[in-house]
């Protein structure tokens, strides 16, 4: 098995997303709670269940464009912009999960 790593922010906040056949945002509300500091956010993301893609340039991905993540992949999304424009949709039959963990960093 692998070793994971642990991120050296505080973590505040955690969703599970289920990806499905339309392109799937992270929670704002989640993410970016009322009167909280949005500077130096990131997400920790993993990947269960499928293959799925995503973009975070505020276009929505497709089942053949965008980046491909597969199950056990791991991403880090730096900043609430990236975080805010962050999509995913899976790719073929299975719906995909990603695991989300919200953090501040120095």
């Amino acid at each position: 098995m692998a070793a994971k790593m642990l991120l050296g922010g505080n973590g505040y906040a955690h969703e599970v997303l289920t990806v499905a056949d339309s392109a799937k945002a992270m929670t704002a509300a989640t993410y970016n709670p009322a009167n909280t500091d949005q500077s130096r956010i990131r997400a920790f993301v993993t990947a269960e269940a499928g293959f799925m893609r995503y973009r975070y340039d505020g276009g929505d991905p497709t089942t053949t464009s965008g980046h491909l993540i597969g199950i056990g992949d791991a991403l880090i999304i730096e900043g609430v912009l990236n975080i805010e424009k962050f999509r995913a949709i899976r790719v073929g039959d299975k719906s995909g999960t990603l695991r989300v963990t919200y953090e501040r960093f120095e």
